[in-house]
């Protein structure tokens, strides 16, 4: 099963409630000769009544089906299949946790 992910804007910061985020790389991890397509950002907590705080995080979108299936002025939408089999999440969690990141989410 594939989805289309809409890639995130990188360098653009929102707001929220209790603080910011922001996208700032584009990635790609190759395992058994797939590309994994994921991003890297960090968000910062200083809104918050319980303190100061913050962490790089990583969304992964999936194996890269088509890269740009779908492309406008402020959006780039590619047809990845999720990573839904546990160990294999783990398994990519852990390098990409190997480069600094805290918190690494899966789409779909």
């Amino acid at each position: 099963m594939s989805i289309y992910f809409t890639h995130p804007q990188l360098g653009q910061e929102v707001e929220s409630i209790a603080g910011v985020y922001a996208y700032t790389e584009e990635k790609r991890l190759q395992i058994d000769e797939k590309d994994v397509l994921y991003f890297i950002g960090y968000s910062v907590t200083n809104k918050s009544c319980c303190g100061v705080g913050g962490c790089m995080f990583a969304t992964v979108a999936g194996f890269v089906l088509q890269y740009a299936a779908k492309k406008d002025r402020d959006n780039i939408v590619s047809e990845v299949e999720p990573i839904t089999e546990e160990a294999l999440r783990k398994y990519i969690e852990k390098l990409i946790k190997a480069q600094g990141v805290l918190q690494v989410n899966f789409a779909g």
